[in-house]
């Protein structure tokens, strides 16, 4: 998917957040294999991630301070609307088309905006679970990786 593209894509899908919620958006930041687009407000940064082929990601982020943060799927975890991940998870691949893109994003969105209204509104109470759960995941995942190391 090229740049502009993209970029349309997110305009349109998350022009609620400039409108509704005082976001404004910054540049897209296009590496060789991802794209990164941060929406800030007067608290909070949400920064949408996106490499070509695999699932958009959304860190939520305290702009006041920068250990404050999480994710959208961790969020989503705790207020038990996704499962927890178990660490195989990490290591599937996954694969998107350039038109699921636009679904997959419009998810994420409307996620955004259901469960992490708080986060939105400048109130991080709950990223301390947030961050336990991702923490205990990392570790969760090394574990993994040491048992299928090959020896």
């Amino acid at each position: 998917m090229k740049k502009a593209e993209f970029e349309r894509i997110v305009e349109k899908t998350f022009r609620g957040l400039e409108a509704r919620h005082g976001f404004k958006k910054g540049e897209t930041v296009q590496s060789r294999k991802s794209y990164a687009v941060q929406y800030t407000n007067s608290t909070t940064g949400v920064t949408l991630h996106y490499e070509p082929g695999g699932e958009p990601w959304l860190a939520i982020a305290d702009i006041t301070n920068e250990e404050n943060r999480s994710t959208l799927g961790w969020l989503l975890v705790e207020r038990g609307v996704t499962k927890e991940p178990v660490p195989a998870d990490a290591f599937r691949s996954t694969t998107l088309t350039e038109k699921d893109i636009a679904s997959a994003l419009e998810r994420e969105n409307q996620q955004l905006l259901e469960y992490g209204m708080e986060f939105i509104k400048g109130d991080f109470s709950l990223m301390p679970a947030l961050q336990k759960r991702a923490q205990k995941y990392a570790l969760d995942c090394k574990r993994f990786i040491d048992m299928h190391k090959p020896r």
